[in-house]
């Protein structure tokens, strides 16, 4: 088993639960895909809003005993139609984001598997419409804190 892959997948997972019926204001969890930003956006027709996972910057590995710790970086990226009302629309989402993804104190995520450890949230970044994008987007940087053993 691959644990960066297993927390990658979790974070999928996780973001897919994002709908009304869940309490969310989006149903942006049923379009979750995976990628760069800029070869995803060029393919989307139809379906926003939408939740792109892109690899990231992640933060530098801490050593423990016999491990360390890595914070495995993600840009989990929320995309909205570039309409011409869509400030309200990218609220919306980052709102969703947030709280779906949102740390509990003291506690380790239970939607994550078993060794990794804790996620941390980064600034969120606006990017409004242009140079040919078909979306407004808001990036939040993502890292979930992996404890990877020696051989």
């Amino acid at each position: 088993m691959n644990l960066l892959s297993e927390g990658r997948k979790a974070l999928i997972a996780r973001l897919s639960v994002i709908s009304p019926t869940n309490g969310y204001l989006t149903a942006a969890g049923s379009m979750v895909k995976t990628g760069w930003v800029n070869e995803v956006l060029e393919e989307a027709k139809e379906g926003f809003p939408m939740i792109i996972v892109q690899p990231g910057k992640g933060q530098p590995p801490a050593p423990q005993p016999g491990a360390i710790i890595l914070g495995k970086g993600f840009s989990v990226v929320g995309a909205v139609d570039a309409g011409t009302d869509y400030e309200d629309a990218l609220d919306d989402l980052e709102l969703d984001l947030i709280r779906c993804l949102m740390p509990v104190h003291k506690t380790f995520p239970k939607w994550l598997p078993l060794g990794v450890t804790k996620i941390q949230l980064g600034t969120p970044e606006a990017f409004p419409p242009g140079n040919g994008m078909v979306a407004a987007t808001i990036l939040i940087p993502v890292y979930l804190s992996t404890i990877i053993e020696g051989m």
